[in-house]
């Protein structure tokens, strides 16, 4: 019976075949010209397709190196110009800039889609947040700290949520270090506020947040897998109450981050003149950005992972790289 059924099925096919032969083509229709009824050609050539000149598919049988990273060389055109072009837009340097630090693709699109969606719908209480913000500041300084509070909890709970559906914190931690330079390099979108500047990408920068996130999120994963605290136990409410708690103690205060904003957008203006990869190393070395603060290390320590080049032999970073 089943015999009888699979060759009904085969004929059926065939009939279909050679019924669209008869018909006219539609112009995007992309079967190759020697068609032959019966048989589907398409399959051959996706085969074809891929076996083009030059390429090499002995790799495919090789272990997978995770170190491996690709270059940023020749990228426009090609199909990871959007992945570069999304790293650009986080962290403010563009692709040649890339280019003049031989650096490599940090994170895909994809992956960084995948961190800034992975929250439930937070973004709707964020003018709740706004005006909820612990501060007698004014308005436009207000919002600012309000921003930056929001982002501290969507982004622990986007860390979180990450780490419990893949098992690793490399996604957030990149994204930490890109939202870090992001800060800085991008200090010149800034308000002022009686003739002071703060930087506004500043709120963005939750980078001290994703860490302590990605901590507690490897600390749970390395409990036995019985326990109840372990993180994959997690429902998504008890996720968002960790997030929530890890936010609100360790989040900055509010004259501690306008002081870091004020900073990020001075020192960011003061070393315009110069050539981009000497931005960051000279604000650092004029002491634009204090060392003794903990967030001016998780910059210096965020440069030295993307764009390892422009800190490398200095002796201000001789500590954060050991």
């Amino acid at each position: 019976m089943f015999i009888k059924t699979a060759k009904s099925q085969i004929e059926t096919i065939a009939l279909e075949d050679s019924m669209n032969l008869s018909l006219h083509q539609p112009a995007n229709n992309d079967e190759p010209l020697g068609y032959v009824s019966g048989q589907n050609q398409k399959i051959l050539e996706w085969l074809g397709r891929m076996a083009q000149p030059g390429l090499a598919f002995e790799s495919l049988g090789r272990p997978f190196n995770r170190q491996d990273k690709t270059s940023v060389e020749q990228t426009s055109g090609s199909p990871l110009f959007d992945d570069w072009q999304t790293i650009a837009n986080i962290c403010g340097y563009n692709i040649s800039d890339f280019i003049s630090a031989g650096a490599s693709l940090p994170l895909t699109a994809a992956e960084v889609d995948h961190f800034r969606r992975n929250h439930r719908g937070t973004e709707s209480h964020v003018s709740r947040d706004f005006m909820t913000a612990k501060s007698d500041l004014p308005s436009p300084l207000a919002e600012l700290y309000g921003l930056y509070l929001h982002r501290a909890k969507v982004d622990a709970e986007a860390t979180l949520f990450i780490a419990q559906s893949t098992g690793s914190t490399r996604v957030a931690r990149v994204m930490a270090d890109l939202l870090a330079i992001g800060g800085f390099a991008n200090g010149l979108e800034f308000i002022s506020y009686l003739g002071i500047t703060y930087s506004v990408p500043a709120a963005f920068d939750t980078s001290d947040i994703v860490d302590r996130a990605n901590h507690e999120a490897a600390r749970r994963l390395g409990l036995p897998a019985t326990h109840p605290a372990h993180l994959l136990k997690l429902t998504p409410d008890e996720i968002g109450v960790l997030a929530c708690n890890i936010a609100e103690k360790n989040t900055l205060e509010a004259a501690d981050f306008l002081e870091k904003a004020n900073l990020l957008a001075e020192a960011r203006q003061d070393v315009t003149r110069l050539p981009v990869n000497q931005h960051f190393t000279t604000a650092i070395i004029e002491r634009d950005l204090p060392m003794r603060q903990s967030w001016t290390m998780r910059l210096c320590a965020a440069y030295a992972r993307i764009f390892e080049s422009w800190v490398s032999n200095l002796p201000e970073f001789e500590v954060v790289l050991q």
